[in-house]
């Protein structure tokens, strides 16, 4: 065999090898998946890495945002204050920051007083059993006030001896907000003593319905932002409510639909469904606004 051939043989062998190894090359790099440094790790691998689980709502994620202005008693709201006989002391907050007794305004024309706060005592402490039957004393507090079937229960703060619920709406909680709020008193025994009760008005959606947060993100904007972080080895759960946007001059208000990121049905953490922003909440300070102005109101009612 002449040289040229055997050259040229080399060359096709040479050349079949390459294309060969291309090929491989070629087809490695289609079944490798080459993501972006941020999707790398994505949102529920880091949260498994962590052993955080989750439950995720389902349905639509169209929401929009809405307003209501206070809730104004109505005379059929008075006859039923009236009509609570173990009730020796019911106050009526007016929009002129009046505080006017029951009697005051019955004597009188109730619809002139634009009334929106209810400030009551118990003649006798109104028994509860916190710590056996936590859910038959929420029904006993809800069945002693107006509109009680409007509320859930929030938080019972023990160093402050204080009840906490919030007014739900279009089966959404408003939270945090001194116009949609109860907040019930209780005694060294864990009985109920006084009351201060708010509502807004029928919520109405205003224009433009959005795609709100994903829950997931929701979940990684807590994760994220937060001093203290959520713990490994946490149980997620989420509730869509609303939170106060903006107050507007004619007293209506604006809410923004907010997701409650509950960890280890304990801890709650609040994210801007709209815009995805986590948002903090000075808790304590919002129950002891409330609590010192309900002994504030029950003090101006006794003295009238």
């Amino acid at each position: 065999m002449q040289w040229g051939q055997i050259k040229t043989i080399f060359i096709i062998s040479f050349l079949v090898l390459n294309l060969f190894l291309v090929q491989e090359f070629l087809d490695k790099i289609n079944t490798t998946t080459y993501d972006p440094l941020e999707k790398q790790s994505p949102i529920e691998e880091q949260l498994s890495a962590q052993g955080i689980t989750y439950d995720l709502p389902e349905g639509d994620l169209k929401e929009s945002y809405v307003s209501a202005p206070r809730y104004q008693l109505t005379e059929e709201d008075i006859t039923a204050l009236e009509g609570f006989s173990d009730q020796q002391l019911i106050g009526l907050t007016s929009s002129q920051n009046a505080v006017l007794s029951l009697d005051t305004v019955l004597e009188g024309e109730p619809s002139l007083f634009n009334m929106e706060i209810i400030t009551s005592e118990f003649k006798k402490p109104l028994e509860l059993d916190l710590e056996n039957n936590l859910s038959g004393s929420i029904e006993t507090i809800k069945s002693n006030i107006i509109k009680g079937d409007s509320y859930v229960f929030w938080n019972h703060y023990e160093d402050e001896n204080v009840l906490l619920f919030f007014q739900r709406q279009n089966n959404k909680t408003v939270y945090f907000n001194d116009s949609a709020a109860l907040i019930v008193l209780l005694n060294e025994e864990g009985n109920a003593i006084q009351y201060r009760q708010t509502m807004l008005d029928d919520l109405e959606d205003r224009p433009d319905e959005q795609t709100i947060t994903d829950p997931i993100n929701a979940i990684y904007s807590v994760w994220s932002n937060t001093v203290t972080g959520i713990p490994t080895d946490s149980h997620i759960t989420l509730d869509l409510g609303y939170q106060t946007l903006v107050p507007l001059d004619d007293g209506v208000q604006v809410f923004v639909p907010t997701w409650d990121v509950i960890v280890n049905e304990q801890s709650h953490f609040f994210v801007n469904a709209m815009e995805g922003q986590y948002v903090q909440h000075d808790e304590m300070k919002f129950v002891t606004e409330r609590k010192e102005a309900l002994k504030r109101e029950i003090q101006e009612l006794k003295s009238e």
